[in-house]
């Protein structure tokens, strides 16, 4: 499944981010990681003004660099983050367990239950088991994408917040067109 949230005002501008999209894959221009993780906390419906939230993305980006800063979360990773932006180690471990709450709080129950597998879990993940959870699907979700036509599309509609079927039927005929 492929989730995809849907922050575009206008059919115009889905088609030209799709159009962009279409020119790099052609190129060859590798995926971008960051771009992934804010896509996924975006999928999730996490606000970008949350101070975790960049937080989350730039560990994600160390942990991808070097997956030994997982071991060492409290010594290693916060104390990273903490560094590049100005703060202490307490206040990233904060603002990260606030977004694991609003990933977790999420409606998107078919990628929680793909990143996390919810279903089996009485509660919400740890900090580091959140970050590890991500981490896997970020490195291996490109092995299971290897065709779209086959997969659902889940599109998270930005007023409700919710599962949108129209725009998830949209967003399969325009990849099998693509393809």
């Amino acid at each position: 499944m492929i989730s995809v949230v849907c922050q575009f005002s206008t059919f115009y501008d889905i088609i030209g981010v799709l159009k962009n999209r279409l020119l790099k894959l052609e190129r060859g221009i590798p995926m971008n990681y960051e771009k992934m993780i804010v896509n996924i906390l975006d999928s999730f419906g996490v606000n970008r003004s949350y101070t975790g939230h960049t937080y989350v993305v730039y560990g994600l980006l160390l942990i991808i660099e070097d997956p030994k800063r997982l071991e060492l979360i409290t010594k290693s990773l916060y104390l990273n983050i903490a560094k590049h932006y100005n703060t202490n180690w307490s206040c990233v471990e904060k603002n990260i367990r606030t977004i694991v709450s609003c990933v977790w709080d999420s409606h998107n129950t078919q990628l929680l239950e793909i990143i996390f597998n919810k279903s089996n879990r009485d509660k919400k993940p740890t900090n580091k088991e959140f970050l590890k959870y991500m981490y896997d699907y970020i490195m291996y979700s490109h092995e299971d994408i290897s065709s779209v036509n086959d997969r659902l599309i889940s599109v998270i509609c930005p007023v409700s917040k919710r599962h949108c079927e129209a725009l998830s039927t949209f967003y399969i005929r325009l990849s099998q067109m693509m393809d």
